[in-house]
């Protein structure tokens, strides 16, 4: 092996680090101009984009909840249909 290695040197291996900084003001500053540019280009656009999300937000509550008394609805409906057949039976 020590004969290998004198004929081809080993070439110097670097080390490059990219630093990584975390700057909360600047994080937030870039989120409000993205949401201004958002705004400006939903109101060129006809609408708010804010009304429609909020909108869909609202449904989708109302969609929860009337899925949440509907499966409320058909276990009572099942334990009727349950007792009245358990009470026929007796």
């Amino acid at each position: 092996m020590a004969i290998f290695n004198f004929f081809k040197t080993p070439k110097i291996r670097q080390y490059n680090v990219s630093y990584r900084y975390y700057d909360p003001k600047k994080e937030e500053r870039e989120e409000r101009l993205k949401r201004v540019q958002q705004q400006i280009a939903d109101e060129k656009n006809g609408g708010s984009g804010l009304v429609r999300k909020g909108m869909f937000h609202e449904q989708s509550k109302i969609k929860r909840s009337s899925e949440k008394s509907r499966i409320i609805q058909m276990a009572i409906i099942a334990v009727a249909i349950f007792a009245i057949i358990s009470f026929m039976r007796s």
